[in-house]
């Protein structure tokens, strides 16, 4: 067995052991020592739900930080419950919105999406008869035990290991950045350049453990993902530098002393982040000496590059020059992102025009603005909140309606075994009523055997509760829903006086929210992501075509006005940052959607798995379109010249018509052979580049000017490309 499947056993036995030994401890505490048994059942179940049901994710201390924050909700979803359970559409009602309100509410991060089941299940316990709000007392505290338990139990009993914190990893890559920056192009070692892959790939967010990834809408995080995001560019651009054809050939001055200023602004955003304090506006990490340096270097630079650029070399010399600039862009965004980390929010006055628009946003706007961006029928977290919400109202109708013995295990049924696709449900149902059927055979046969002796139950109860846990992760479906039939008559036997007869009454339970969730499948998006994940990814193609359309508009003036600092077109300093800031909430958007279909498609199992098109590659288009949309807008100078301006407007027009395209093949026609966009114009823009001589007393104006549209023909050739390799795959 491999070393990863080693730690999986570790991980599910230790996770059953931390729950049963605070299911039972609350249980016999408060049945055997309080006598209390609607606290000692709640107690038991609380352990269960937020420990076996649940699926949160982190270490021991961040499980247990999260039982205890689920704390106040977990008290209104019991009270809520038990005084709607007066009357059966009352209970429905509420199941509706309680179903819809904690699955959608996984938008919010992995953490509260991992503990969304076990929040359901608070609610589902008390919602059915008898209608008892004098037992609401023992309830709550039943719960307050068995949460407490838990967290003690994840804390202290074989605990999940702590993992680095994403800060450590961005402090890594930031670290690993200027090592190769401070190369000065001399030849970089394979170890160096291998572990500056390693900490980019570190940051991927498929490779960060789901606890420690920066998903919540609070500046913190927004500013974690920024950082991240520019710390990836720069080692991919320092990678790239170090590694192209003719890369350790002599660099001029001003480029050394821009990759030394590249290294130390790294160096100081690493100490920064291993330090973990906070910073007051003007602390911390600087950028404004690698800005000043960068200005000289971008315009002469693109000067040089502009005049030695002929219809043969093509984008040679741009690619080669714009590594270095990218490289020190990045940086630039990573030093003030760490400053804004630690929360120094004056980072949106930066007068290079970077776009932190969110810095001065208060906290409930970022948090509404994350809880509407999925209300749309076309996010995938919208259309699973609405099939579980709809399938545990109608499961607690119907077992309501019908009066039935033991209804929450209708909705237990319902709530586990409804899976985003029709097939999927379909396979779980089967597994479901197979590991069923012989949990109650074994059941049946316990409890006619030792009849109502309870001790013999309370002996029983851990070794089951222990394999049942440790079973069910590791043997499937079919195991843990036996294992859990046969916890459940163990535990209720200790309750009140109980027969054989529970067994069969479990099964046609089961069978019954089977049933319901089948019919929910089959009728709410039963294809789950499959024909979302395509939608999505087209609009994320239209959302990219309008970016790059506002960004050039942006970069091109055809009145002459132009811009020389921060002050933008529009007026007021640092107006382009907020402006590109407020534009780039629509491809933020489109991402998001994006990346939950294609997230949720690669879990769901396919009958036939055809190929598919390159899915990944237009999550980086887009990455690529929003990076242009947040830096070129808000950089010194404008393209004034209007030959050259119309230019790029026709190559952007062209690009942006290509991306169009792609959305409508990806949304209407699946079989068409896909158009190959042409490569970008050079030609055409070295017949209508303005030559700046070396005396024109506006040089250092058009030289800005000059820099601009460079970076501008870099970004949309890195676009042209994104979109040719997704062609290739269609």
């Amino acid at each position: 067995m491999s070393i990863q499947g080693l730690r999986g056993h570790r991980s599910v036995v230790g996770n059953a052991v931390r729950v049963t030994t605070a299911a039972c401890v609350g249980f016999y505490l408060c049945r055997y020592g309080l006598g209390l048994t609607a606290m000692a059942l709640y107690a038991a179940f609380t352990a269960v739900s937020l420990g076996a049901l649940a699926r949160i994710p982190g270490s021991g201390r961040q499980r247990a930080a999260t039982v205890l924050t689920a704390v106040p909700a977990g008290l209104l979803l019991l009270t809520l419950g038990t005084l709607l359970a007066v009357r059966t559409w009352a209970a429905v009602l509420g199941m509706l919105v309680v179903g819809f309100v904690i699955a959608y509410a996984g938008t919010t991060g992995p953490r509260i999406a991992g503990a969304a089941p076990g929040m359901q299940l608070l609610y589902i316990l008390p919602c059915f008869p008898p209608y008892a709000p004098e037992l609401l007392g023992q309830r709550l505290a039943g719960f307050l035990l068995g949460a407490a338990l838990l967290a003690a139990a994840q804390r202290f009993l074989l605990p999940e290991p702590d993992t680095p914190p994403f800060r450590r990893l961005l402090a890594g890559a930031a670290d690993a950045a200027a090592d190769l920056a401070e190369l000065h192009g001399a030849p970089a070692p394979g170890p160096l350049l291998d572990r500056a892959r390693s900490a980019a790939d570190a940051l991927r967010p498929s490779r960060v453990p789901p606890a420690d990834r920066p998903a919540s809408p609070t500046v913190a995080h927004k500013a974690m993902q920024h950082a991240a995001e520019a710390a990836r560019t720069l080692l991919a651009r320092l990678d790239a530098l170090h590694t192209a054809e003719g890369a350790h050939r002599a660099y001029r001055p001003e480029t050394v002393a821009l990759l030394t200023g590249i290294g130390d602004a790294a160096r100081g955003a690493a100490r920064a982040l291993c330090d973990g304090r906070r910073l007051r506006p003007g602390q911390g990490p600087q950028a404004a000496e690698l800005e000043r340096e960068l200005g000289p270097v971008r315009t002469h630079q693109a000067l040089d590059t502009l005049e030695r650029l002929d219809a043969d070399d093509r984008l040679v010399y741009l690619r080669r020059r714009s590594l270095v600039v990218q490289a020190a862009d990045a940086t630039v965004v990573l030093v003030l992102a760490t400053r804004l980390l630690f929360g120094d929010r004056s980072v949106d006055r930066d007068t290079a025009g970077h776009a932190f628009g969110y810095a001065r946003t208060r906290a409930p706007a970022l948090w509404w603005l994350r809880l509407t961006s999925h209300l749309t029928p076309r996010s995938v977290i919208f259309q699973n909140a609405c099939r579980f919400a709809l399938g545990l109202a109608a499961a607690r109708a119907v077992a309501g309606v019908l009066d039935l013995q033991h209804g929450f295990w209708v909705l237990l049924a319902t709530l586990t075994l409804t899976r985003t696709t029709s097939l999927e449900t379909r396979s779980a149902i089967r597994q479901a009523l197979l590991g069923t059927l012989a949990g109650a055979v074994l059941a049946g046969g316990l409890l006619a055997l030792v009849d109502d002796r309870a001790a013999v139950y309370a002996v029983l109860l851990p070794p089951v509760m222990l394999l049942a846990f440790t079973l069910g992760p590791l043997r499937g479906l079919a195991w843990a829903q036996g294992g859990f039939t046969l916890v459940v008559a163990t535990l209720f036997a200790q309750v009140s006086r109980v027969t054989w007869h529970l067994a069969p009454v479990r099964l046609t339970d089961v069978l019954t929210g089977s049933v319901i969730g089948l019919i929910c499948g089959l009728v709410a998006w039963p294809r789950g992501a499959g024909r979302e994940v395509r939608r999505s990814m087209a609009a994320l193609s239209t959302a990219i075509a309008a970016s790059i359309g506002r960004t050039a508009a942006r970069v091109v003036d055809r009145t002459g006005a132009g811009r020389t600092g921060g002050t933008t077109a529009t007026g007021g300093p640092g107006g382009a940052g907020r402006d590109a800031e407020a534009d780039l909430g629509a491809i933020n958007r489109a991402l998001a959607l994006a990346r939950e279909s294609l997230a949720q498609y690669q879990c769901e199992p396919r009958e036939r798995t055809g190929r598919q098109p390159d899915w990944p590659a237009v999550l980086v288009a887009a990455a690529d379109a929003r990076r242009g949309e947040r830096l070129l807008p808000g950089r010194p100078g404008r393209i004034t010249h209007r030959e050259t301006g119309d230019w790029l407007r026709r190559a952007a027009d062209d690009t942006a018509a290509g991306y169009r395209a792609l959305a409508r093949r990806l949304d209407t026609d699946h079989t068409a052979p896909a158009d190959r966009s042409p490569p970008l114009d050079v030609r055409g823009l070295l017949a209508v580049v303005q030559r700046i001589p070396r005396d024109s007393p506006d040089r250092d104006a058009r030289a800005l000017a000059a820099a601009l549209l460079l970076d501008s023909v870099i970004w949309l050739d890195g676009l042209t490309t994104d979109l040719t390799r997704i062609q290739e795959e269609l």
